[in-house]
C-alpha cells in the first residue's frame, strides 16, 4: 500500500512539473512577442514610418493571451472551464509564435538578404507554410485529432481537387520558378513575342505575374504562359550591360547597300537616346522579293523608352531616305503610268519669296536672283534630325522656309532659328567649320545655297562682296553678344574688312 501511494505521488508530481513547464513556455512566448513587436512599434513611430496590422495584431494577441492565462489560473477550481481556456490560450500562443516567425523570416531575414521589398508571392508562400504548420500542431495538441486518419480518408477528395485545379497548381509551381530566376525579378523589362506583350515586372503572385506596359497599363500574365513561351530580357535602367534593341528596315534594290548602311547608321547615331557604347550596328540580313532588309542594332539606357525611340528612328529614317532620292518598297497591284509625286513639293514662287525675305540676297539683280532660285534645292528634315554638326566642315548656307530649329553648342541649347532666318553663312562664304549643331525641332523645310551656286554669282557681281562682309560682321557681333555671360568678356570681333579679305581668299578672287 505504501509503495502504491508513493508511486501515485510521484506521478502527480511529474504531471505538475510538466504542466508548469508548458505554462512557463506559453508565458515566455507571449512575453517575447509583446516585447519584440513593442520595440518595433516604437522604432517605427520614432522614424515616422507606416504602422500596419502585421505589427499591431501580434501585440493585441499577446495581451489577449495574458488575459486568458489569468482567467485559466482563476478557474483552477473548475476543471472543465480551465481545460477550455487552456486550449484557446494554446491556439493564441501558437498564432503569436507564427506571426513572430513570419516577421523575422519575411521582414528581417528576406528583406536584408534581397535588399528590396519582398515579393508578394514569396511573402504569401512563407505565411502559408507557417500557418499550415500552426494548424497541424493545433489539431494535434488542442483537439487531439489523429492526422493520419484524416489523410487516409481524404485521399480521394484531395486527388479530385488537385485534378480540378491543375491549371492553378501549374501557375503556382511556375511562380516558384519565376521567383528563383534573377532575370525575371521585379523592375526588369521583358517581352513575350508570341503574345505581343512588352512590360516591366512589378509583381509575381501565385497565379499570375503583373507587368506594366509603357502606356502604364497593368497586364496580368499567368505564370504558366511565361514558362511555356520564349521570353526576351530587356534589362532595366541599372543594368550594366544593356541588351541591344533590333529594328528591321526594308529599302529598295535601287539603293546601294553601302549607301543604305551609311544612311541608317547616321540616323541611329543622331538619335539622342541611343548609347554610344556599345556602338550601333547595321547589318544586311535578307534579300527579299520586294527589297533588301537591314537590321539596326543599338542600345538605350531606359527600356521603357523602347517604343518612343523606335517611333523617332522610323520618322527620321523616312525623311532621310526620301531626301536622298529613294523610297521604301511596297507591293504594287496596278500599273502606274504617271510620274510619282514628289514628297517634298515646294513651289519656286514660295522659294523666291522666302529667299527675298531673308535679306541676304536683296542686292542681286532680277536675273541673278532667278538663277539662284532655280539652282537652290529644297530639303525637308524631320523632328530630331541634325542638319549640321558642330566642328564639321561645310560650304553651304541654309534658309529656313518653314519650321523651327534648335541651336546647340556642346549639347546645350543656346537658341533657336525660325522661319525666314538663315544659318551656315560663315561656312558658305569663308569655309569656316560649323560653329554649332543645328537640329530640327519639328518638320522643317530648308533651301540650301552651296559654294558651287554662289561662286559664279560673286564673280559676276563683285560689288556684293562689300555688302556680304558687312552682314557677316554684324551677325558675328550679335552671335557673340548672345553667347557671352556676365563672367565672360566679349573678345574682339572681326571687322567687315577682315571678312572681305576672307571672302576673296575663299572664292579665289
Amino acid at each position: 500500500m505504501n509503495s502504491l501511494a508513493q508511486a501515485a505521488s510521484n506521478v502527480s508530481i511529474l504531471s505538475l512539473i510538466d504542466l508548469n513547464f508548458i505554462l512557463i513556455n506559453r508565458i515566455v512566448v507571449l512575453i517575447i512577442t509583446l516585447l519584440f513587436f513593442g520595440v518595433v512599434l516604437m522604432l517605427r513611430r520614432s522614424r515616422g514610418q507606416e504602422i500596419d496590422s502585421d505589427i499591431t495584431s501580434p501585440i493585441k494577441l499577446a495581451l489577449f493571451g495574458f488575459v486568458l492565462l489569468y482567467a485559466e489560473l482563476a478557474m483552477s477550481t473548475l476543471p472543465s472551464y480551465q481545460a477550455l481556456l487552456e486550449g484557446v490560450q494554446t491556439v493564441v500562443v501558437l498564432l503569436c509564435l507564427a506571426k513572430l516567425v513570419n516577421y523575422l523570416t519575411i521582414d528581417v531575414y528576406l528583406r536584408l538578404h534581397t535588399r528590396q521589398e519582398v515579393p508578394s508571392f514569396l511573402r504569401d508562400s512563407v505565411r502559408l507554410v507557417v500557418f499550415l504548420a500552426v494548424g497541424i500542431i493545433s489539431l494535434r495538441l488542442v483537439f487531439k485529432i489523429d492526422l493520419s486518419a484524416i489523410v487516409t480518408t481524404t485521399t480521394v477528395i484531395t486527388a479530385t481537387i488537385a485534378f480540378a485545379m491543375q491549371s492553378t497548381l501549374s501557375n503556382a509551381l511556375s511562380g516558384f520558378s519565376i521567383q528563383s530566376d534573377q532575370l525575371l525579378s521585379r523592375g526588369n523589362w521583358i517581352s513575350i513575342k508570341e503574345k505581343n506583350i512588352f512590360g516591366e515586372i512589378v509583381n509575381v503572385g501565385f497565379r499570375y505575374t503583373t507587368l506594366k506596359t509603357p502606356e502604364n497599363h497593368l497586364i496580368m500574365v499567368p505564370n504558366g504562359v511565361i514558362m511555356q513561351n520564349i521570353v526576351t530580357f530587356h534589362g532595366n535602367c541599372d543594368t550594366e550591360e544593356k541588351p541591344a534593341m533590333q529594328v528591321d528596315v526594308m529599302l529598295g534594290y535601287d539603293m546601294p547597300p553601302e549607301a543604305a548602311k551609311a544612311l541608317l547608321l547616321r540616323v541611329v547615331c543622331d538619335e539622342q537616346e541611343v548609347l554610344d557604347q556599345p556602338e550601333p550596328l547595321i547589318r544586311l540580313i535578307a534579300l527579299l522579293d520586294s527589297g533588301i532588309t537591314y537590321q539596326l542594332k543599338f542600345c538605350i539606357d531606359d527600356p521603357s523608352r523602347k517604343v518612343a525611340v523606335q517611333d523617332s528612328i522610323y520618322s527620321q529614317l523616312w525623311y532621310a531616305v526620301h531626301r536622298a532620292g529613294y523610297s521604301f518598297p511596297f507591293p504594287h497591284r496596278q500599273i502606274v503610268t504617271s510620274e510619282p509625286c514628289q514628297p517634298f513639293d515646294f513651289s519656286k514662287e514660295s522659294l523666291a519669296a522666302c529667299l527675298a525675305d531673308s535679306g541676304l540676297f536683296a542686292m542681286l539683280d532680277e536675273g541673278t536672283f532667278a538663277s539662284l532660285v532655280e539652282q537652290a534645292p529644297v530639303a525637308v528634315y524631320g523632328a530630331g534630325e541634325i542638319v549640321v554638326r558642330q566642328g564639321d566642315q561645310g560650304s553651304s548656307l541654309f534658309v529656313v522656309l518653314k519650321g523651327t530649329l534648335d541651336v546647340l553648342i556642346d549639347t546645350t541649347i543656346v537658341g533657336s532659328i525660325h522661319q525666314g532666318s538663315f544659318f551656315g553663312e560663315m561656312s558658305l562664304l569663308t569655309g569656316a567649320p560649323r560653329s554649332a549643331t543645328v537640329r530640327a525641332a519639328c518638320e522643317v523645310r530648308l533651301a540650301e545655297i552651296t559654294k558651287e551656286v554662289m561662286e559664279p554669282i560673286l564673280r559676276g557681281t563683285p560689288a556684293i562682296l562689300d555688302t556680304l562682309s558687312s552682314i557677316l560682321a554684324d551677325r558675328e557681333i550679335k552671335s557673340r553678344a548672345s553667347r557671352a555671360t556676365q563672367s565672360e568678356a566679349i573678345q574682339a570681333t572681326p571687322q567687315s574688312e577682315d571678312y572681305l579679305q576672307r571672302l576673296k581668299s575663299f572664292f579665289g578672287m
